[in-house]
């Protein structure tokens, strides 16, 4: 029996959703899978302590937009800027925010359309509600959406 693309591929993703992984502890840009109006890619960005994310054209080698992760224990993992290893992205008033690290740790899992960063509770997910510059990294309920989605590109 020979089976169609389309179903080929409907039982890989099936089985994608299914065998979800998390990233492997390390240094990464992450980016959204919605690109901007002009093309670029917007990947997260860290404005300071205290500051909510933000995403802004991707730029290699840009060091607010590099990030360490790190495993938390066997589901969560701790999100650090690269250039502050005292920080974490925690959970803010309008979004992720770099707060002093505090065991803040997220549930980052890869899908067929791409990773999805959660709370512990898998309830929230990191979005952003325009894929513009400059827009906050918002905090919500997964609306499926590929703005609730990221790539996350392992850098060296």
């Amino acid at each position: 029996m020979q089976v169609s693309s389309q179903a080929y591929r409907d039982t890989k993703r099936s089985s994608q959703v299914v065998e979800m992984s998390r990233p492997a502890p390390g240094c990464y840009a992450i980016y959204n899978r919605v690109l901007s109006p002009t093309g670029e890619k917007l990947a997260i960005t860290y404005n300071g302590k205290g500051n909510t994310l933000t995403v802004t054209p991707f730029r290699n080698n840009s060091d607010s937009q590099i990030w360490q992760i790190s495993n938390y224990d066997s589901n969560t993992q701790a999100v650090v800027p690269n250039n502050d290893g005292s920080l974490q992205v925690g959970w803010g008033n309008a979004g992720a925010v770099v707060l002093p690290a505090h065991a803040y740790v997220w549930t980052i899992r890869s899908g067929y359309d791409g990773f999805t960063i959660q709370d512990g509770g898998k309830t929230q997910n990191w979005h952003l509600n325009n894929a513009t510059d400059n827009a906050l990294v918002a905090i919500a309920p997964d609306q499926g959406s590929e703005r609730y989605r990221w790539v996350l590109e392992e850098l060296d």
